[in-house]
């Protein structure tokens, strides 16, 4: 079974509301409701008074109907009686100064103070509510990102962070590479994180950089590790995880929910899509993206239900079949439980126009009513729950790249989650299930791997690809690749791919980081392709050309090769290229692998497949405003702008 959830805020509406909002959120078919995690004030009004009376009243009405709750713990949102009698609770920017409060997220997750408070109103919740049977799980704080606080307890846990890993002050010189610009630290107190608004990252020492991430990383994963201790001290059988999101400072998910349940996510696809056909839009990857935190299927805890307001002006209202149509996306890529934000749109606060399932006018609308009928839908698939997806094909991820990119731009336009979404978006498009694993993951049951721009290198890594390929299977690598070390430094010595280059059977003479430029490239099977942001002139050791430039200096310079690998083969895609590009890779990668295409489905139709003892079902998502048509084992399938269709194993529509 696929359950339903509902976020409400019982704090922000007139007590009179609550049981009439529960016996409808029943009515419309939610199975669980999450509460709780914005709501500290209301919990401890003062400090170390605390009010739950309102909760329990909210819990009992839930429970009265038959649903459960997940219940948030409220550390996201202080109060402000905290910040205010306890300043080094507050987190501090790039720019070495206390944020400005009043909206949310102001706290330092690091502080020694706020860690006392959270840790008691964490407690006081699970000393109440820990092994109680109407709590269905928990959830921690909200959507947290990668720490950047700048206060001096940061600071202060950064420089032991850093003594830990290096020891001494030679090796952490040596590691950074400090003679540049007299960067030498002779002292411990130094060793400044900071990053001013106005001063960009690639003025700072990259290795720095790279390490204040990983540190960053680290204290989050800290901070979910001190939650959950704590609740699970009440019920060692508790149900926790944790809303991600895609923030603009973003942790290592790996890492932030490696001792959690189950992973989780906050799901706002794009209501306006692009008429640029080569535009990524699809929210298709980030799904798999969260189901690799675990490598198993999760959760979502926001899944939108209306037209979005607050940081960006209100969205266009989403087209019909939209809401649905997302939201079986997200069930495809292995979701089993949706929980829609929010029940009610608020009328105060910086969300007012955060549009919920109901509007202000609290009358049915259009957007119910597709509820209903998606509820209903998925009512009538109870197997679905005992599925998951297999997947032949996998995208490692890695949360160093994500950092070392972001510091050191390669050139204008590039940028990893682009090279990650275009083999995704060619693996979809071609009916093949796709798992975004970590790096250091097994890799033993899949058959082609792919590997877009491992900038920073771990030589363990180039060992367990060529092992793969020696057994049979097909590798897939792309431009700046094993560019650096682990500490962020350019490898010496050695022609790039460095460590891939004996399983690619090229290298690197020259690049050319054309930024956004469009040249061409020729495939030898004949077809041409736009290129654009990064050319990789290639000279080939035991590979063959798959595709050489067109145009410039190095017209005729192999841009792609393939090379034989034992039993397998690997490419080395040394350019950005359009999407068809990549289709045409991978239909020839897969062919080969004897992995099954559907090569007949037009641009914008997504296909993914979830089995298991519940059956199998087959999911066509058209993710365009406009309708498609395509054959189908000799069937005509005609697909609705944004309508999901559902196939079983025994060919039946549903």
């Amino acid at each position: 079974m696929i359950r339903i959830g509902i976020d409400y805020y019982p704090e922000q509406w007139d007590r009179a509301l609550w049981e009439e909002d529960a016996v409808r959120m029943r009515a419309l078919g939610a199975h669980v409701i999450r509460l709780g995690e914005f709501a500290w004030s209301r919990m401890e009004p003062k400090d170390g008074v605390f009010d739950f009376t309102w909760l329990d009243d909210a819990i009992e009405i839930i429970s009265r109907q038959g649903m459960q709750v997940i219940l948030g713990t409220p550390t996201n949102c202080a109060p402000l009686w905290l910040y205010q009698e306890h300043q080094d609770t507050i987190q501090w920017g790039r720019d070495g100064r206390p944020t400005d409060l009043g909206i949310r997220g102001h706290r330092c997750m690091v502080s020694p103070t706020f860690r006392q408070y959270a840790g008691r109103i964490v407690e006081e919740m699970s000393r109440r509510y820990a092994g109680r049977p109407e709590v269905f799980a928990w959830q921690l704080d909200n959507e947290l990102e990668n720490n950047h606080c700048t206060c001096p307890a940061c600071r202060s846990a950064f420089r032991d962070w850093l003594r830990e890993k290096y020891g001494t002050l030679d090796s952490l010189n040596r590691a950074w590479g400090n003679m540049v610009w007299s960067g030498e630290v002779s002292d411990w107190e130094q060793i400044q994180p900071l990053l001013a608004p106005e001063c960009l990252p690639r003025w700072h020492n990259p290795a720095c950089l790279l390490d204040y991430e990983r540190f960053g990383a680290d204290c989050t994963a800290d901070y979910v590790r001190f939650q959950s201790g704590i609740i699970r001290r009440y019920d060692s059988q508790a149900v926790i995880t944790t809303n991600a999101c895609i923030p603009a400072n973003m942790p290592d998910f790996h890492k932030e929910f490696a001792e959690l349940d189950v992973a989780a996510y906050d799901d706002y696809p794009p209501v306006r899509l692009p008429e640029d056909a080569e535009e990524l839009y699809s929210n298709a990857f980030v799904l798999d993206f969260v189901r690799g935190f675990k490598q198993k299927n999760f959760w979502i805890l926001e899944q939108f239900a209306g037209h979005m307001g607050c940081w960006p002006p209100i969205s266009p209202t989403p087209e019909p079949e939209m809401l649905s149509g997302y939201a079986l996306q997200a069930v495809a890529h292995g979701a089993d439980l949706l929980s829609f934000f929010r029940w009610r749109t608020a009328c105060t606060g910086a969300e007012m126009f955060c549009h919920g399932i109901l509007d202000h006018s609290n009358v049915p609308n259009r957007r119910l009513r597709e509820l209903e009928e998606l509820f209903r839908r998925l009512a009538q698939l109870p197997g679905l729950g005992d599925t998951t997806l297999r997947s032949p094909a996998a995208i490692l991820y890695s949360a160093d790249q994500e950092f070392a990119l972001k510091n050191q731009t390669q050139s204008d336009g590039f940028a990893y989650w682009t090279q990650l979404r275009l083999f995704h978006e060619a693996c979809v498009g071609l009916g093949v299930n796709v798992d975004v694993i970590r790096e250091d993951a097994p890799l033993d049951n899949y058959q082609v791997v792919l590997v877009p721009t491992h900038l920073v290198t771990d030589p363990d890594l180039a060992s367990r690809l060529e092992d793969f390929a020696r057994r049979g299977g097909t590798v897939v690598i792309t431009n700046r690749s094993g560019v650096q070390d682990k500490n962020g430094n350019c490898i010496l010595g050695q022609e790039l791919p460095t460590v891939f280059r004996d399983l690619c059977g090229c290298h690197v003479t020259e690049y050319d980081p054309i930024g956004p430029v469009k040249q061409t490239v020729n495939l030898t099977k004949g077809g041409t392709y736009q290129i654009t942001s990064w050319c990789d002139l290639l000279e080939l050791d035991t590979a063959q050309a798959w595709a050489r430039y067109q145009g410039r200096f190095y017209s005729g310079v192999p841009a792609v090769a393939k090379n034989r690998f034992g039993e397998g083969t690997a490419y080395y895609v040394g350019t950005v290229g359009e999407k068809a590009m990549y289709r045409t890779l991978l239909i020839e990668a897969f062919r080969e692998r004897g992995v099954p295409l559907l090569e007949t489905l037009p641009q914008g139709v997504e296909v993914t497949t979830r089995s298991g003892e519940g059956g199998t079902y087959q999911f066509f998502f058209n993710n365009t405003v406009h309708g498609q048509n395509f054959q189908l084992q000799g069937e005509r399938v005609h697909l609705r702008p944004l309508e999901m269709k559902i196939r079983t194993e025994k060919e039946v529509w549903v």
